[in-house]
């Protein structure tokens, strides 16, 4: 019925098309941060990485040859699930500090974060373009297996830059 009374009151086919792209634009340009997790979440998050930080650290202490001696041995066991564990954790604690909702999510902090993700893709991929152009062999590798956590790290620190001056300019205003 709807089609019936579109195609009747349009001109011609320019309008359709028209009444079509702007009815889907409306659709997609609302973004609804529904698939973020909630904010405590975000403390989940930090402990996860701190305590990955530190075992990176007794790990590089225990073993300083790291990455590049591991490939050409075998590793024992305990070192791989260690290693499993080790990115696992470091992943699931950024992805979580990432994607938390703020206390007050509203749309500005909504285009804050689509923003800050823009950028540290952007930013991700243009030292992943550096890389393949200038690194090779084992640094090459290295790299790559830093880029899985990289965008991460650009995004949330873009992220909490943002959201920093966004309250230094709001206190400001109102002193």
């Amino acid at each position: 019925m709807l089609a019936f009374f579109v195609v009747n009151k349009m001109s011609n086919i320019f309008d359709i098309c028209k009444v079509c792209f702007t009815f889907g634009k409306l659709n997609f340009t609302i973004m609804k941060s529904r698939f973020l997790f909630p904010t405590k979440f975000r403390s989940i998050g930090y402990m996860l990485f701190g305590i990955d930080i530190l075992y990176a650290i007794i790990m590089k202490i225990v073993h300083p040859h790291g990455f590049a001696k591991e490939l050409q041995e075998v590793q024992p066991l305990g070192m791989a699930i260690g290693n499993d564990i080790n990115i696992l954790t470091i992943v699931v604690g950024l992805f979580l500090i990432a994607f938390s909702k703020e206390k007050d999510e509203d749309e500005l902090i909504t285009q804050l974060r689509l923003d800050s993700l823009h950028w540290a893709i952007y930013f991700n991929f243009g030292i992943f373009i550096v890389s393949v152009l200038f690194l090779h062999g084992l640094q090459f590798l290295e790299v790559v297996a830093y880029n899985v956590i990289t965008p991460f790290i650009f995004f949330i620190t873009r992220f909490r830059w943002r959201i920093w001056r966004l309250n230094r300019s709001l206190n400001s205003e109102t002193v």
